[in-house]
């Protein structure tokens, strides 16, 4: 080997010995149901640890979200409504509390990759503060861009740590202007107003209604952090007004789960007009946020689900799959090729935005498009701002055609479900096509008990 590469190997080992991560996607959270890890059926959710072995134990941050079947009417503090799908639980709204308070098959055991390290000594002793005889080895492997391997060691504990490990990778303030959610939410005509926010090192992030989205703030690097978002817009085709994120709120709805741990915070949701099961859900976490929609309603024109920029987010550059060499956000018209999506991305001072898309259906047919407008002086018919500013800066998004019936109460309904998966980059680092890849390559397991 040259001289180089041994410097290299050097490196390596050392940035191995003091961080002890070994896949090399710090951005990508590790997610495992409860039935993966049968041997923690027996411990209370709220009494798994983690640790990764870097020389000797390390204690690392874990997050067990329990989970339960519910019919939606619950959710509502209503009837039932003849759904029934499991959600997030949460004992501080209708949804309410999992019976079962150990993590039983649903449930969802979270860690960051990040947190993963090498395999530990087959003679290495229990760590200290666990139950002896409760541990859990499990081998996490990524296949992006090679294989690489990691392990994660859980535990029961004793009752003297903290899942928590002293660190809080998100943090999720839920400010209901009204007051206590329970006590005080419209659920039958809004809107709610809040004062949400979602802070980490990358990014903040806020909402100030259930669908209202409105600002966005990249922290990444040397980025300058100002507010990159006018809103998350939905409309049913451009210029389309009669329904929007604001009619969602102004309508029914109901939160299904506001909470945070130390691995991620959730925001589950449901309501939308016509489509009261209709369902969106945030996961945040330090580097990225997956936003996961389910379309639950009658036959409707095409929903066009986008991002609107803000005047500050201009000079950035706009791409995706269909447009590589991009535009830049200026309030001038652009010709920008519109199809299927499977990534976006914005870059400038601002920070960078990468945005991977994905959609899981049975429709057969259906038609996927996109749509883009940059224009600080629209017009009327198609560029008509429903809401929001006067001005549409990069608004862009995928829009799919007419949808058949998704209402599950209905016989013969479609399915329709989407995920977008943004990641939080420093100025200049935005990769759409690189994301996409890495939102899409999942985490392979094998569990295995502790002699």
């Amino acid at each position: 080997m040259s001289a180089r590469g041994l410097v290299r190997l050097a490196a390596a080992a050392t940035a191995l010995t003091v961080t002890g991560c070994t896949l090399n996607r710090p951005e990508d959270p590790v997610v495992m149901r409860g039935g993966q890890v049968p041997a923690l059926q027996n411990v209370a959710a709220g009494d798994v640890v983690a640790f990764r072995w870097v020389n000797a134990w390390n204690q690392v941050p874990v997050q067990v979200d329990e989970r339960k079947a519910v019919d939606l009417g619950t959710v509502y503090n209503g009837a039932a409504m003849g759904f029934v799908t499991t959600v997030y639980a949460d004992p501080g709204t209708f949804t309410g509390a999992d019976a079962n308070g150990k993590v039983d098959a649903d449930d969802e055991v979270a860690f960051m990759a990040k947190d993963v390290g090498p395999e530990a000594p087959t003679d290495a002793a229990a760590p200290a503060g666990v139950v002896a005889g409760s541990g859990v080895k499990v081998k996490v492997r990524s296949t992006l861009d090679g294989t690489r391997d990691g392990w994660i060691y859980l535990f029961e504990r004793t009752g003297n740590l903290s899942p928590g490990a002293g660190k809080s990778y998100v943090s999720y303030d839920f400010h209901l202007l009204s007051g206590t959610y329970k006590t005080t939410y419209k659920l039958e005509n809004g809107p709610n107003p809040e004062n949400t926010t979602i802070t980490t090192p990358y990014y903040v992030d806020h909402f100030s209604d259930r669908w209202l989205n409105d600002a966005l703030e990249v922290k990444a690097g040397n980025a300058t952090g100002v507010d990159i978002l006018d809103r998350a817009k939905v409309l049913l085709g451009p210029g389309s007004c009669g329904r929007s994120e604001d009619t969602f709120d102004a309508g029914e709805g109901a939160f299904i789960a506001n909470k945070v741990g130390p691995v991620r915070a959730i925001r589950s949701y449901i309501g939308a007009n016509s489509g009261p099961l209709t369902q969106r859900e945030h996961i945040f976490y330090e580097q990225r946020q997956d936003i996961r929609t389910f379309l639950r309603v009658h036959p409707i024109p095409g929903p066009w689900d986008f991002f609107d920029y803000s005047p500050a987010a201009g000079g950035m550059s706009y791409r995706n799959n269909l447009n590589p060499d991009g535009v830049t956000i200026d309030g001038s018209p652009d010709t920008v090729a519109a199809g299927q999506l499977a990534w976006e991305s914005v870059d400038g001072p601002q920070g960078g935005l990468s945005i991977a898309h994905a959609t899981v259906t049975d429709i057969a047919g259906l038609t996927r498009t996109s749509h883009y407008l940059d224009d600080s002086t629209p017009g009327t018919g198609a560029e008509t701002q429903c809401t929001g500013d006067a001005q549409a800066l990069g608004q862009s998004g995928p829009w799919v055609g007419a949808l058949p019936d998704t209402d599950p109460r209905n016989p013969g309904a479609r399915s329709l479900a989407s995920v977008r998966t943004l990641y939080f980059e420093e100025p200049g680092k935005a990769n759409g096509a690189a994301r996409a890849a890495q939102a899409a390559s999942g985490f392979q397991f094998t569990v295995s008990s502790l002699p």
